[in-house]
């Protein structure tokens, strides 16, 4: 009765751990996947009775035919399952934990979160035994050691072979005997387990004539042990015979996070046999303390003793226990040691002493190493100077930027050897500088020297470098586009050239792009060869990609060369300068403005003068006036500013026939050649003999470049001509974009007041954005046959001006309001009324009294009637005019009419009968 209730009790605890490991659901679940069945839990269903066993297959879903073919593999598959997993993390602490990703906290969360994870120093050697016990089953398979003692419950495995074959597994009996047949008992307890293969194999050579034995290691004994203290989970565990103190840590999990590593006890029969630091173990491989147990050992694990932290620049920042007795060098062997950046002669130690925290330092390079360490000590070994002594600096569009060292005849040219091999090919040979720091770093000052002087040798030039001497180089470009914008400045803009002229120019750009890019191996030949009518798309298809390469090479590097423009690099240095005022209240800063290449600020260099501000500034611009130049000087005099204007000669100091000293906040101002200005293009087309760009004079007329074209040809429509000019459209364009903000406030103005808005704001604003769209023309009207006949004189020409002559016209275009807007032949006589009748007349939303004309030289005349009860007619339209008949934007129909004066009526009735009343 006692073994069917424990075999019962065995079934339904089974169940229950097959329904909580997820096997099975319900009773009336089906069969799951038997890979989740652990081998323990195979074990244990094959120790029940197969009645048992069939019960539990049927109720829950389980078949024991598929668990029996399980079995010949459940021993292969607990030997590779380990019996400790990984800690899970409970409940309480996954609450606690902040898992919002970083783009949802706020700053000062995600301050704390990477102070959290950069800083926040762990306790040294606390997860190497960490995990989770997942089984207490013994360790079977594990080498076995040649002095392994063999005792009560181990099995050795004999393999007879010779004139027969046998395997007998004979397992060590209460009485330390092994019984092998036809052999008898063999007594092997207490004996070794080389000196028991020995007996064996002698004794069957003995008495077994003609056999020999092998004999190997069977299944361990297994031995219950005692794992307390601050493990992770104290117990009893069952282990083989070869468990060590280590291995017992690991199968329990590992330890607490305040257990002790530097005094982990052996107990055995109430006395301590060893203790074992596991320092030891981690930082020297020492593991000669981690002793085999024997049954019924303790292994008790006390809690941790003085902690103190290692932080700084050691190789292993951490949280250590100190042994009484220990010193400083002790923790930093712990560590790992110093790194090479660590500054040995002062380490911070902070410490608490009388109720407060002290710090003291520590100079290593004495015998402070010897200090000993107490419980609460932060030990903090600081890093190196960041600045290398010794050293100079080169910065900018050099091929190898960095740190030099620095030697007593260290000049320039050391530095930059060569044009080639050392500057990049966009470098600005013409100005460098080297900015030096002052002995107490308080300020800088900046000498300047030309860099292809320097790299030739040149004694001015080669400047004599101090320590922590920075040496600045730039590039030619100032912007990522500025080879893009000096063609733009060549072509202007689109909408002033005409389209065949700029595409002509982009050609000749790319054909000069393809030259540098297209090598051999591109087979530029062979493509050149396919430009048949079927080849000539892919040509072109080639080619537009050849040139798209191009475009984006050209501006990845000029990205690239930018960087080591003026603006970019001057910028720290000027910051630092700003800060540099001296005694007379002025800045060592110099303003270069005017037609110089790169006007802007910079920096005063020692002994400046006019010739050095310039070249700082790229140089002139071939504009630049050289006969005079002013300096705009701030004086103070009496607690006064003033300024003083000081002309100068800019050939003469740029011959070095003049040298015109500067100050701080100098201003130099480089003028413009009078009348200067850039070449004035103005562009013919239609009806002229010689139709194209012309570049022209300032102050030249329409007459003279007429003349200059060859005239106009014959079937010139002379009254049609478009004469269009740069500045008017930006003027027009502008006026548009004021009366498109003025209706649209007028229009948000009446949806408030709800004053006549029937129509929703939104299409209002889309109506206005449209109108704010329109291209302007930038039209001058013009009678261009006056404007020859007068010779031309009142009509300048300006840059970008556009003169278009069509053909001669002989039509009469009619639009708005009509029943079909069209164009019809010219007809002398044809009044304005004839030609809108031939359009089908008005429609019934015209406005018949605001007709008016464009003639054809863009001139607007609004027609008078000889008489409006008299018969009578428009004035006669001439060729190439439009008419226009616009929308009566007033319109009513007749039954609006009548309403609205009803309504009127009916208003004023109202108001008569309330007054006769009174």
């Amino acid at each position: 009765m006692k073994a069917w209730l424990q075999q019962t009790l065995a079934a339904a605890g089974l169940a229950c751990l097959l329904f909580a490991a997820g096997v099975v659901t319900t009773p009336d679940a089906q069969a799951q996947d038997l890979s989740s069945l652990t081998a323990e839990q195979i074990q244990q269903i094959q120790k029940l009775p197969r009645a048992q066993q069939e019960a539990i297959a049927r109720q829950f879903g389980v078949n024991l035919s598929d668990i029996e073919s399980m079995t010949q593999g459940s021993g292969s598959k607990q030997t590779s399952t380990s019996s400790v997993g990984e800690r899970s993390v409970g409940m309480e602490q996954r609450e606690a934990e902040d898992t919002r990703p970083l783009n949802e906290l706020s700053p000062g969360e995600l301050a704390e979160r990477l102070a959290e994870d950069d800083k926040e120093l762990q306790p040294f050697g606390y997860n190497l035994f960490e995990g989770e016990p997942s089984t207490f089953a013994p360790m079977a398979n594990a080498p076995v050691p040649s002095n392994y003692l063999l005792g009560v419950g181990d099995t050795l495995r004999i393999q007879l072979y010779g004139k027969e074959n046998r395997s007998i597994d004979a397992a060590v009996d209460n009485e330390g005997q092994i019984v092998i047949e036809d052999l008898g008992p063999i007594a092997v307890a207490g004996l070794r387990y080389d000196e028991a293969k020995d007996l064996i194999r002698s004794t069957v050579r003995e008495r077994m004539i003609g056999m020999e034995a092998a004999v190997s290691m069977g299944e361990l004994r297994s031995m219950q042990i005692f794992v307390v203290g601050e493990a992770y989970k104290p117990g009893a565990y069952t282990v083989s015979s070869l468990t060590t103190m280590s291995q017992a840590l690991f199968v329990s999990g590992g330890v607490s996070d305040i257990a002790s590593l530097r005094n982990v006890q052996l107990k055995r029969n109430g006395k301590t046999i060893v203790t074992f630091d596991l320092y030891k173990l981690l930082t020297e491989g020492d593991a000669s303390n981690d002793v085999r147990l024997q049954a019924g050992d303790v292994v008790f694990i006390p809690t941790r003793g003085d902690m103190v932290s290692i932080a700084g620049e050691v190789l292993r920042p951490a949280i250590y226990e100190m042994l009484p007795g220990e010193t400083l060098a002790d923790a930093l062997s712990f560590a790992g040691g110093l790194l090479p950046t660590a500054y040995r002669k002062s380490v911070q130690l902070q410490r608490i002493s009388d109720g407060s925290r002290r710090v003291q330092t520590i100079d290593l390079t004495r015998s402070d190493v010897t200090r000993p360490l107490q419980a609460g000590d932060e030990v903090k070994v600081l890093s190196v100077a960041e600045d290398t002594v010794d050293s100079v600096m080169l910065v900018g569009a050099a091929v190898r930027p960095g740190v030099y060292e620095w030697r007593d005849d260290l000049r320039v040219k050391d530095l930059l050897p060569s044009v080639e091999g050392a500057l990049l090919p966009v470098t600005d040979l013409n100005y460098g500088i080297v900015v030096r720091r002052s002995l107490d770093r308080r300020s800088i000052s900046i000498l300047q020297f030309d860099v292809a002087a320097a790299i030739q040798g040149d004694n001015a030039a080669n400047l004599a470098l101090q320590p922590r001497d920075q040496v600045v180089v730039f590039s030619r470009y100032e912007s990522a586009q500025a080879e893009e914008n000096q063609l733009s400045a060549w072509l202007k803009s689109e909408s002033d050239r005409a389209r065949e002229e700029r595409e002509r120019v982009l050609d000749v750009y790319r054909k000069q792009y393809l030259q540098k890019l297209i090598t051999d191996d591109l087979a530029f030949d062979s493509l050149l060869e396919r430009t048949t009518p079927e080849g000539s798309e892919e040509l072109d298809d080639q080619l537009s990609s050849l040139f798209a390469i191009a475009d984006e090479t050209k501006k990845r590097d000029a990205d690239y060369y930018a960087k080591f423009s003026r603006h970019n690099l001057l910028q720290p240095i000027l910051y630092q300068l700003r800060n540099q005022y001296s005694s007379t209240g002025t800045l060592p800063l110099v303003y270069v403005d005017g037609e110089v290449r790169y006007p802007g600020i910079y920096p005063l260099v020692a002994d400046a003068d006019a010739e050095q501000a310039i070249v700082a500034a790229g140089g002139l611009k071939e504009s630049a006036y050289l006969a005079r130049a002013e300096i705009t000087r701030t004086v103070i005099a009496d607690g006064e500013a003033s300024a003083e204007y000081r002309p100068f000669n800019l050939a003469k100091v740029l011959s070095d026939e003049v040298e015109v000293p500067l100050r701080g906040r100098d201003r130099i101002q480089v003028l413009s050649i009078p009348q200067w200005q850039n070449t004035l293009q103005v562009r013919l087309e239609g009806e002229v003999r010689f139709p194209g760009t012309y570049t022209i004079r300032r102050g030249e007329n329409l007459t003279d470049l007429l003349d200059r074209a060859g005239g106009l040809t014959e079937y010139a429509f002379v009254d049609g001509a478009i004469f269009t000019r740069a500045d008017l459209r930006e003027a027009e364009r502008k006026r548009l974009e004021e009366l498109a903000q003025q209706l649209r406030r007028e229009i948000a103005s009446n949806v408030i007041t709800d004053t006549g808005a029937q129509v929703a704001y939104s299409e209002m604003n889309q109506l206005l954005r449209d109108l704010t769209n329109i291209d302007a023309v930038g039209r001058l009207v013009i009678d261009l046959g006056d404007v020859i006949a007068e010779g031309g004189s009142a009509l300048q020409l300006k840059d970008g001006d556009r003169l278009y002559v069509p053909t001669v016209q002989n039509t009469v275009s009619i639009i708005g309001e009509v029943q079909l807007a069209s164009s019809y032949q010219f007809q002398a006589g044809v009044s304005l009324e004839d030609y809108i009748d031939r359009a089908g007349g008005m429609r019934q939303k015209a406005d018949e009294e605001r007709i008016y004309i464009v003639k054809a030289n863009g001139l607007v005349t609004v027609p008078e009637r000889r008489s409006w009860f008299t018969s009578g007619s428009y004035n006669e339209i001439e060729p190439g005019d439009t008419i226009v008949v616009p929308l009566d934007t007033q319109y009513m129909n007749n039954i609006e009419v009548w309403t609205t004066a009803t309504q009127i009526m009916y208003q004023v009735g109202v108001a008569l009968a309330a007054l006769s009343g009174l």
